[in-house]
């Protein structure tokens, strides 16, 4: 019974720390666009910079954003 309550415990733990990180975070989904297409370079850019990106996947991101 007390495995039972240390794993409940630990499951809400993991729950607030993630919710905490959601609200500080916001996504990148909310950021405001400009007609140039900057909004979309400037979250391009940051994913690459974080790693999400390896160069290959960047460079073709981009290729598409900027139309060529």
């Amino acid at each position: 019974m007390m495995i039972f309550g240390a794993v409940i415990v630990a499951a809400l733990l993991v729950f607030i720390f993630r919710a905490l990180s959601w609200t500080t975070h916001a996504p990148h989904w909310q950021m405001p666009h400009s007609g140039t297409g900057s909004a979309g370079l400037h979250v391009l850019d940051e994913r690459y910079a974080r790693g999400e990106l390896n160069r290959e996947e960047y460079l073709q991101k981009k290729r598409d954003i900027l139309g060529g």
